[in-house]
């Protein structure tokens, strides 16, 4: 004849886990008992969760429990710093084929481990880092000219722009900031064939074969002709499969110096220029209509110079930084704007603005604030770094990184 159980007889599902989990490793049942009744609970309920254990243990023999692959230890691990309950955590590996003792077994393991423990307090500090970064990001939305509308002035006096955008960490277009430069008048790409066409260069090339060409930048890199590149971006049409960067800068700056002797400060007083060497901290950008640079944000505050053509730049407010999925160093994972809002729900926060920059603008894009960047037309472009500001975060970010 069977008892009815009284639900209040057994143990507190954490410590029935417990029980059932030393059992499976082994812990003898008199060791379990003792901490059992140094924790004031009854014989009974001793008795039942015992029996509960040593059911599961004979069901599912430990020597036939399978260990859980790192990959899936690293879903279990996340999903419990993320706070995700064990019982929607165990559904999932359910589901997926592990058995109840397995599950138990890991989810159980996890949870006492002082690994994961150390974990929970970090993540709960990011929490909170995150949401002074959500709260700043929704007061900031009260001035429309936060994520709206982007403002558009002449060149200010540089306290002026210190002021008010520099030290705001809020983008801005500078317009006649580069009317003095000779560069505005006379770069094209001829005029690079012209003065530089039998100098060897080195260009991002086959870009198209990689979607993730710019993460991999180092392996698209090809040396050519000067004439040679003019050339393609003349008669190829549009094209994002070659494209002389920021990241050929070092290897091409020697070549193009004579060229960037035709440009020289931002407004008055923007720069710092050593010994009036305006190659000093330039980046130098050419390539046909059709070029892209993927979401990703800088690691200082950048000056986007447009002296031929027109680029279409999309912003998104570094404070968003929580929504973006950003996954390594400095990208998303997010495929912007070609993105699926069910495979990154998150997305839906964030509010990116365009603006298109034509010959003579300037762009202040504030440190951190991510970006795209397409040329609307053939297109050259310089950006600079070296404000008479502080500006040497990137070296301060590679100790936070480790």
């Amino acid at each position: 004849m069977s008892v009815a159980m009284n639900f209040t007889e057994q143990l507190p599902k954490e410590w029935s886990d417990w029980v059932a989990t030393n059992i499976m490793r082994g812990i003898s049942k008199e060791v379990i008992i003792q901490t059992l009744k140094a924790n004031n609970f009854s014989d009974t309920q001793i008795q039942i969760a015992l029996n509960n254990g040593l059911n599961i243990d004979a069901n599912e023999n430990k020597q036939n429990i399978r260990k859980l692959p790192s990959k899936v230890k690293q879903w279990v691990g996340a999903n419990l710093l993320q706070g995700v309950s064990k019982d929607s955590i165990a559904q999932v590996l359910l589901q997926q084929g592990y058995t109840h003792a397995e599950v138990l077994l890991e989810l159980e393991t996890a949870c006492k481990s002082p690994y994961l423990q150390a974990g929970v307090k970090s993540s709960q500090i990011l929490n909170k880092r995150e949401w002074l970064l959500q709260t700043c990001d929704d007061l900031a939305r009260l001035d429309p000219g936060y994520n709206q509308k982007i403002d558009v002035i002449d060149t200010p006096s540089f306290d002026v722009f210190i002021k008010d955008y520099y030290s705001k960490h809020k983008p801005v277009v500078l317009r006649k900031g580069i009317d003095h430069w000779p560069a505005l008048k006379k770069w094209n790409p001829q005029y690079f064939a012209d003065i530089l066409g039998d100098s060897e260069i080195q260009v991002q090339f086959d870009r198209e074969s990689d979607t993730l060409f710019e993460r991999h930048s180092d392996k698209y890199r090809k040396s050519m002709l000067m004439s040679e590149f003019v050339n393609m971006i003349e008669n190829d049409g549009e094209s994002n499969n070659y494209y002389m960067t920021a990241n050929n800068t070092q290897q091409n700056v020697e070549t193009i110096r004579p060229a960037l002797d035709d440009i020289g400060d931002f407004g008055q007083g923007y720069r710092q220029l050593l010994d009036d060497d305006a190659a000093f901290s330039t980046y130098f950008w050419m390539g046909p209509k059709g070029t892209f640079t993927p979401l990703h944000h800088d690691l200082t505050n950048n000056m986007l110079v447009q002296v031929y053509g027109r680029k279409k730049v999309t912003l998104i407010p570094a404070w968003q930084v929580p929504w973006i999925y950003n996954d390594l160093h400095v990208y998303s994972e997010v495929d912007f704007p070609n993105f699926d809002i069910k495979t990154h729900p998150l997305m839906q926060h964030v509010t990116p603005i365009e603006v298109t920059i034509e010959a003579g603008d300037a762009l202040f894009i504030p440190i951190a604030w991510w970006h795209c960047v397409e040329g609307l037309d053939k297109s050259i472009s310089i950006s600079f770094t070296n404000f008479n500001a502080p500006n040497n975060y990137a070296e301060s970010f590679k100790k936070a990184q480790g």
